[in-house]
């Protein structure tokens, strides 16, 4: 008689970011901030170009189609009719872009001090 005891196949790490869902409006995003805006293709592999889009510009999403490790990809048509593919990270929500993130500072209050460490109960 064989064993009935289930397999415990562990599951796959849920990825984290962004999914747009189909008929949403969402905004060009150029992740590197680079100024002449992102390319649109006309094919999913990302070949043939279809055009480029500006930074903040308006799109809405008409399909997406999941690439694995490469990123998912969305269909998207722009506001004057150009029909393309983009990543997943050149999509936002926002009209404007979120700021990039700063260098960690001190705290306020925080006085940094060139005296040397001593270990924590060490007396100087």
């Amino acid at each position: 008689m064989s064993s009935s005891r289930a397999r415990f196949i562990p599951s796959r790490p849920w990825r984290t970011g962004t999914v747009w869902a189909v008929g949403r409006r969402v905004f060009v995003h150029c992740p590197n901030g680079f100024a002449r805006g992102v390319d649109l293709t006309i094919s999913e592999d990302g070949e043939t170009l279809a055009g480029s889009l500006l930074d903040g510009s308006e799109v809405e999403v008409l399909a997406w189609r999941p690439r694995g490790a490469s990123g998912t990809r969305y269909r998207v048509r722009a506001r004057d009719g150009v029909v393309g593919w983009l990543a997943t990270n050149e999509l936002r929500a926002t009209l404007v872009a979120p700021p990039l993130p700063r260098e960690a500072t001190p705290a306020a209050g925080v006085v940094a001090s060139s005296a040397p460490a001593t270990r924590f109960g060490a007396r100087r």
